[in-house]
């Protein structure tokens, strides 16, 4: 009978054990969109943004996996001199397209075309989790690559991100030829180092198994979701900003995917 017990006990703490990890790995996939997916209904539809002048177009691109990625681009403004390029402009986690729509729009004015973007599982955008950059940075070049073809955008193309849109800006940067420059704002390093800042009393072995567990969850290598290594493979120049005192996403991940870039920076 103690011997019953023992087997009994082993298997529901390996059935805890399991369950706590796989809460643990949905949590490091999770993008918490509501609070973009808010903001996009507030903004209004895509055809009344048309109609009222604040977008010029809204494409809905489906990628390699099925998953629908969802712009909008905003051109270069009549009374500005044209700077014969594109800046993709890439939101932070939680949020959406609408986060950075005036931004979008002072960058027209100066004489930019603008795609804005969610990122899947974000905002009106397809898929159910996040991938830091896994497969956001394909998202991003299948959009580019239909705009180009469509001639909708011009084909130098400049990309901007924030938190985990910076993450992604550099890994997109870095395996796409026509993007001259990228500027990372508060970059996440990848999707390890985000999973050891969420969980900095795990041991290593527990976490890198709970990594492991994301990636099969989310269909992803979690070695393809790193801005560190994307860093140093850039053949663009590189701005990083990235403030000290951050909260959100340590200095440190900022300074290390710096330090990796061998290009202009």
């Amino acid at each position: 009978m103690k011997i019953l017990n023992y087997i009994i006990a082993c298997i529901a703490l390996a059935a805890v054990t399991s369950g706590c990890r796989r809460i643990c790995a949905e949590r490091i996939i999770d993008p918490l969109a509501f609070e973009g997916q808010f903001a996009l209904a507030l903004k209004g539809s895509p055809k009344d943004l048309i109609k009222q002048g604040q977008i010029d177009a809204h494409r809905r691109v489906t990628v390699s996996d099925g998953t629908e990625i969802d712009a909008w681009v905003i051109k270069s403004r009549p009374e500005s001199i044209s700077r014969n390029a594109t800046v993709v402009v890439i939101h932070p986690m939680m949020a959406s397209k609408t986060r950075f729509f005036s931004l979008g729009e002072c960058l027209a004015s100066d004489g930019w075309d603008v795609v804005l973007p969610d990122l899947r599982a974000h905002g009106a955008s397809g898929g159910r989790y996040m991938t830091w950059g896994a497969k956001e940075k394909h998202d991003i070049k299948a959009l580019v690559d239909a705009m180009i073809a469509e001639k909708l955008i011009e084909p130098d193309v400049y990309v901007l991100g924030a938190s985990l849109g910076g993450c992604v800006a550099v890994q997109y940067a870095a395996i796409d030829s026509r993007c001259k420059g990228v500027l990372a704002i508060a970059p996440a390093m990848g999707v390890e180092s985000v999973a050891r800042t969420m969980f900095p009393l795990a041991p290593s072995g527990w976490l890198t198994k709970t990594i492991a567990v994301a990636g099969e969850i989310a269909d992803f290598d979690p070695a393809d979701a790193s801005a560190l290594d994307a860093a140093s493979e850039l053949k663009c120049p590189l701005i990083l900003v990235h403030g000290p005192l951050d909260v959100i996403v340590p200095h440190s991940h900022g300074e290390r995917i710096y330090a990796a870039a061998n290009v202009q920076k």
